[in-house]
């Protein structure tokens, strides 16, 4: 069973995902297991501190490098990964290779990011899901986490959903439609709605559409 770990600073978020879905279902199916860690617990002092201002001066704080360091330490994992927006860039060849590691720690910024030696000392992969910031590593761990285990076997429940998917294969999309026929004038493309597969197949690879 793959088992994956999100330290975070706010588990609470993750946790309300875990309701969700594909992922609820696979959750209930033991085809998964999801758990948080929540870094305030390794904090230091009466007020579990975990960030403190950056040496040599700018704006924001930075996670200091001791309740992470515990915090990965004690959860250990075969890969630990740390969400950052100048990381390796996600796509379909890393999800693949993510996918080989039965478990994963799923490391979460916040603020004006990590103490660089905490990277240094456990990060195994650097992930940015995009050329885009946002204020913390959980978003970007929700997306990662979703990319990887929808291609868990029976985490889908049409296993064929896989085989289409963009990105897949260098695949591109295609439009598609449902009912009704018509909806304020603008029909569904009548080629849809013959019943002739190959000409409907012809119409999709017609109709890629650059991603």
């Amino acid at each position: 069973m793959n088992k994956y770990k999100v330290i975070t600073l706010f588990p609470d978020l993750i946790e309300e995902w875990k309701k969700v879905g594909i992922i609820n279902q696979a959750l209930k199916n033991n085809l998964i297991e999801i758990a948080t860690v929540n870094l305030r617990n390794f904090g230091i002092g009466e007020y579990k501190q975990v960030d403190d201002s950056p040496y040599g001066g700018g704006p924001g704080m930075v996670l200091m490098p001791e309740p992470l360091d515990n915090a990965i330490l004690q959860n250990e994992a075969k890969k630990n990964v740390f969400l950052t927006p100048s990381g390796q860039q996600l796509n379909e060849d890393l999800i693949q290779e993510l996918l080989k590691y039965d478990s994963l720690n799923l490391i979460c910024g916040r603020y004006e990011g990590f103490d660089q030696r905490v990277i240094d000392m456990h990060s195994d992969y650097e992930i940015s899901i995009g050329h885009s910031v946002v204020s913390g590593g959980e978003i970007p761990a929700l997306y990662l986490l979703e990319a990887i285990l929808r291609r868990i076997p029976n985490v889908l429940g049409n296993p064929e959903s896989l085989t289409n998917e963009t990105f897949v294969n260098n695949q591109k999309d295609f439009p598609v439609y449902t009912r009704p026929e018509t909806y304020k004038d603008h029909k569904v493309p009548d080629v849809l709605l013959s019943g002739n597969h190959k000409e409907i197949d012809n119409w999709k690879k017609n109709n890629l559409r650059d991603i």
